[in-house]
């Protein structure tokens, strides 16, 4: 036999004990490493996402406001030209219609 056997198998056992508690010690300090890093990432992706729809909603805005005007521009030069030429063709179409029809020749004049 070889002598302090057991002292031998009680060192190993105990170095492997002390292995193991420092092995899941180190890993859980690895994985609240890596959910504090998750954590931190997510919120900073958050916050920029929050940047983005903040900025694009200030454009959305900005072009839904322009867009609009455009259409009020667009509408104003449509209407005065549809005026324009109301006015125009009111006094062709009063003639058509007084001679047009003899009857009522007499009653518009």
């Amino acid at each position: 036999m070889i002598p302090n056997l057991d002292l031998i198998l009680v060192a190993f056992l105990h170095g492997s004990f002390i292995a193991c508690v420092l092995l899941v010690v180190i890993s859980v300090i690895l994985i609240g490493l890596l959910f504090s890093f998750s954590l931190t990432l997510f919120s900073i992706v958050i916050i920029d996402l929050y940047d983005v729809f903040s900025m694009c909603s200030m454009h959305y805005v900005t072009l839904k406001d322009n867009l609009e005007l455009g259409l009020v521009l667009i509408l104003y030069m449509v209407m005065q030209h549809a005026v324009s030429l109301v006015l125009a063709s009111k006094r062709s179409v009063l003639n058509v219609i007084r001679f047009s029809n003899p009857t009522r020749r007499h009653s518009m004049s």
